[in-house]
């Protein structure tokens, strides 16, 4: 770097450039005319920074390219454990206009939903979070693994999830 580059700083937004150096500290001018000292440890290029925006932006888009042409790909590894809280905080944005029956089925479609999600990608062990409550979304989830021959289930570890959760585990 040398007087008269632009540089971004680590720490703040905007583009300054330098107009001398003091030890380890650069002074440099910002876009209104002012002058702030910095130390050149947190100094970036200008020219640095626009190309490793650049190479972000570059891999983003590979990334956008390699996912939308393989949305089918089947996972083959085997994921060890996923857990889905079925609070309906964590399902709907707002429970505003929620009759209590709506949010209740809103959490069972999300446990059926997750537990095919968990059977596709090969989760060993799912952890469904229902809280303790009046137990009715408890009683509706093991009704609905009760018709499932492919798994086997139980209260998940009492200790931490306090009589709250099922564990399911697949049997592949």
């Amino acid at each position: 770097m040398k007087i008269g580059d632009k540089v971004r700083l680590l720490d703040e937004e905007g583009i300054f450039t330098i107009k001398d150096f003091i030890g380890n500290n650069a002074v440099l001018i910002d876009s209104y005319g002012f002058e702030v000292i910095h130390l050149l440890c947190n100094l970036i290029s200008y020219d640095e920074y626009a190309n490793m925006y650049n190479d972000v932006s570059e891999f983003n888009a590979k990334k956008e390219d390699i996912f939308s042409e393989n949305k089918n790909i089947i996972v083959k590894e085997s994921i060890q454990e996923r857990v889905i809280d079925l609070h309906i905080g964590n399902i709907v944005n707002s429970v505003k206009n929620l009759m209590p029956h709506q949010m209740l089925e809103k959490q069972i479609n999300k446990a059926i939903e997750e537990i095919k999600s968990a059977k596709k990608d090969k989760v060993k062990k799912l952890i469904i979070i229902h809280g303790k409550g009046k137990g009715v979304l408890k009683k509706e989830i093991y009704k609905i693994l009760n018709t499932m021959d492919d798994i086997e289930y139980f209260e998940a570890d009492i200790i931490k999830y306090r009589f709250g959760a099922v564990e399911i585990r697949f049997k592949f």
